[in-house]
């Protein structure tokens, strides 16, 4: 559903709202990049640039996800979606908007939508740029009325920073192997409270461990 209205309705307001030096319209087409992942315990990896699988072994990549109930978790490429308006340095549809890295949903039931933005270096430096780019996306998106609708239909939404210094997984060795025995200790994600935010429905947490019950 929401592949096809970043393709339709997401375009739209993107061109509503384009610098004023532009030509037009976007010209397009415009895809959304994606991938499904069913496993109960994998790591992600921003791969903008380079291509290939965003899943990783448990603690080889930037984030892990704990999916206890092996929901199929539909990642969209936001960043690289919005990077495709930008056809060079001065003809640029999507100028100044925010990209966090993913947008994660189920899209075989209304459980969780979620945005994570994977930062390098510190949360330190990193958190005050990375919140607002969760909050400027979400405000596109409140924008939209379809993909507004779409969203509240979820009855888990989050926001996940991760980067250096966020909560993790401990005692990585043998995760997948012993699932119960990491998923009961797994860290707790430090709260981000931004009223905007939550305003529109969302938590926001700093950790490198989504859980996703």
């Amino acid at each position: 559903m929401i592949c096809r209205l970043l393709t339709t309705d997401a375009v739209a307001e993107i061109n509503s709202t384009r610098p004023g030096d532009l030509p037009g319209p976007f010209p397009g087409p415009v895809n959304v990049p994606t991938e499904d992942i069913r496993d109960a315990v994998f790591d992600i990896v921003d791969v903008k640039g380079v291509g290939g699988s965003i899943k990783r072994a448990p603690h080889s990549g930037t984030a892990t996800y704990i999916n206890q109930n092996r929901y199929l978790l539909r990642f969209i490429r936001y960043e690289e979606y919005l990077n495709q308006f930008r056809l060079s340095f001065e003809l640029d549809w999507s100028r100044g908007m925010s990209r966090p890295d993913f947008i994660v949903y189920t899209p075989e039931n209304n459980s969780h939508f979620i945005i994570h933005e994977l930062s390098e270096g510190s949360i330190k430096s990193k958190r005050k740029k990375a919140v607002l780019q969760i909050l400027n996306t979400l405000r596109f998106f409140h924008r939209i009325p379809s993909i507004r609708v779409f969203i509240d239909t979820f009855r888990s939404r989050q926001c996940f920073i991760s980067a250096d210094g966020c909560p993790e997984v401990s005692s990585p060795m043998g995760m997948a192997d012993g699932f119960m025995a990491v998923y009961a200790s797994l860290p707790d994600p430090l709260p981000i409270h931004n009223q905007s935010i939550e305003r529109m429905g969302f938590l926001a947490y700093e950790t490198n461990v989504a859980d996703i019950k």
